[in-house]
């Protein structure tokens, strides 16, 4: 029955107006996608992504997004098709989009080639630093037909980390743990969007590469690193991650005070909000004064 579903959905999508013209874009796997010029009816699969689209004022084009896409505020308004690594694609094809944004993150060979059988026009993101971000934006304004906008958003954060790294500069760099998951402690290495971030705001990473980008640390290995600072993130299981590090007194980090607590859709999420974690960050390392570094960035 729910194949009967899916390809009666499928014909829908199929019989609906297409756009006279197209154009072939390569996205961030080196697959070649076809794609209206003006897409009308998006649906996006990535919370960054649906924070972009808003940014370069495509509101009335997004036509689904997942159940995590709540920024802006109205994004929470828009209809959901599920997870960003396991949606419906019966919602997804109900959406009837011309242009599906999914991360190469989340998103798994499997599901991607379910998406395509379905026809659907699928083009993958894959930001994994701070370059990698700035290049997301402005593909994501292109393929959407707001280049202009794609760059000028890009452009704005590439200002922000600019103004922080000269912010930063000659100052003596702390040395910084961030912690992604508490329980387990989960934290990020160097060659992640979070470390370009400790980097870009002043810091060191004590965190060396390694076989993962996001190892997983017992307790010898916290107090064998000893950081000045230590970043954490609430989540709603662990609503006082700072809290926890009183098991280990001994800590300079504990001991100096110096635990600082982040939204993590400002770090984690490689979209416009990037520029307020970086210049958190910046405050928390070196006691800059954040409204200087704030000036510009995009509310």
């Amino acid at each position: 029955m729910k194949r009967i579903v899916l390809v009666s959905l499928l014909i829908c999508c199929l019989l609906s107006p297409v756009a006279a013209r197209a154009a072939v874009w390569t996205d961030a796997v080196g697959r070649r996608v076809e794609l209206p010029d003006q897409p009308r009816r998006i649906v996006s699969l990535v919370p960054a992504v649906t924070e972009i689209l808003f940014a370069l004022g495509l509101d009335e084009r997004i036509a689904g997004v997942t159940r995590f896409c709540d920024w802006p505020e109205a994004a929470r308004s828009k209809p959901k098709v599920g997870g960003y690594a396991n949606p419906s694609l019966e919602a997804v094809l109900q959406r009837q989009p011309d242009l599906v944004f999914v991360s190469a993150d989340v998103a798994g060979p499997n599901l991607l080639a379910r998406m395509e059988r379905l026809g659907l026009k699928v083009y993958v993101v894959y930001p994994r630093g701070l370059d990698e971000t700035l290049a997301m934006i402005r593909a994501v304004g292109r393929v959407t037909g707001r280049a202009a906008a794609g760059e000028e958003l890009a452009g704005e954060l590439a200002a922000t980390v600019a103004r922080v790294r000269n912010a930063v500069a000659g100052k003596s760099r702390p040395r910084v743990l961030f912690c992604v998951m508490m329980q387990p402690l989960t934290v990020a290495g160097p060659e992640t969007l979070v470390g370009d971030l400790i980097e870009a705001a002043g810091g060191v990473n004590v965190v060396s590469a390694g076989v993962s980008r996001y190892p997983t640390w017992g307790s010898e290995a916290l107090l064998l690193a000893d950081p000045d600072v230590i970043v954490v993130s609430p989540h709603p299981g662990t609503p006082d991650p700072a809290g926890l590090f009183s098991a280990w007194p001994e800590l300079t980090a504990v001991k100096t005070g110096r635990i600082v607590s982040i939204n993590p859709d400002w770090v984690h999420r490689p979209g416009p909000r990037l520029g307020r974690g970086l210049v958190a960050l910046a405050a928390a390392f070196h006691g800059i004064d954040p409204v200087s570094l704030q000036a510009e960035v995009q509310p």
